[in-house]
C-alpha cells in the first residue's frame, strides 16, 4: 500500500484533492482511507503513524 499518492493512475487528478471519502479505518500500521476520485476510480491510502507520536 502506498502512503502518498501524487495523482490518480486513471485520470491524473491530484491525489491531494479527494472527491469522496468512502471510509476510514484505524489499523496497526496507521490510518487506511478508501476514497473515490472524480473519474470514479477507488483508491486505498495508508497514512502511517508518526514514529515520534504515541498511538
Amino acid at each position: 500500500m502506498e502512503s502518498l499518492v501524487s495523482e490518480c493512475p486513471t485520470c491524473g487528478w491530484p491525489g491531494s484533492d479527494v472527491c469522496e471519502v468512502l471510509s476510514r479505518h484505524l489499523t496497526s500500521e496507521g490510518v487506511v482511507t478508501y476514497s473515490r476520485c472524480v473519474c470514479g476510480e477507488v483508491q486505498v491510502r495508508l497514512r502511517p503513524y508518526a514514529a515520534d507520536r504515541p498511538v
